[in-house]
């Protein structure tokens, strides 16, 4: 059983792991452990998700994880976009490498949204790079179109930017947000 919930600060040291995973190329790994280790520090490249509840939740955005038979195993969050009012951006997408291509990151991602929707977010951002191809591939199949491209010379790929608008869920029944959920604990 997978679900989708807020991430919490005991989920930290397992997230400052999955932050450093390869995400480059093919990523897909069977033989990483599930549980994965857990990181004693947050790791400097990463450095918003030492804190998701200041740099994300704090923001105006949320910091979510999905877990899959108890272990976290999939992990994103967004924040607004300071420069494009309504515009969440979306950050930090991980799925575990032994559990990729299983639907987690589809239900993260959906999940994502609809709480970017319920905070009436109307688009939602986020760049991936060419040397990420299945990235790229997963993020259209989503809905995200391209909306740009930027290269540097000390760059050997060039960053992709994606957006799509946001449509809130028009479903009987329909869940509250994941981090609405949490606040109810």
């Amino acid at each position: 059983m997978m679900t989708v919930r807020a991430a919490r600060r005991d989920d930290l040291p397992v997230l400052w792991t999955m932050a450093t995973l390869p995400n480059i190329g093919a990523t897909a790994d069977p033989s990483v452990p599930l549980p994965l280790p857990a990181a004693t520090e947050a790791p400097e490249e990463f450095a918003d998700v030492a804190d998701p509840e200041r740099h994300f939740v704090g923001a105006g955005g949320c910091f979510l994880v999905a877990e899959a038979a108890g272990h976290v195993a999939a992990m994103g969050g967004f924040r607004p976009q300071p420069d494009h009012p309504g515009r969440a951006g979306i950050l930090r997408v991980r799925v575990h490498p032994a559990l990729r291509r299983r639907g987690i990151g589809r239900a993260l991602m959906a999940a994502l949204e609809a709480e970017a929707c319920a905070l009436g977010y109307r688009e939602a951002w986020l760049d991936t790079a060419t040397n990420q191809p299945e990235a790229m591939a997963f993020y259209q199949s989503l809905g995200y179109r391209e909306t740009g491209r930027e290269t540097r010379p000390e760059w050997h790929w060039t960053l992709v930017y994606h957006l799509k608008e946001l449509r809130p869920a028009h479903r009987v029944g329909r869940r509250p947000p994941a981090s609405r959920e949490a606040d109810r604990e």
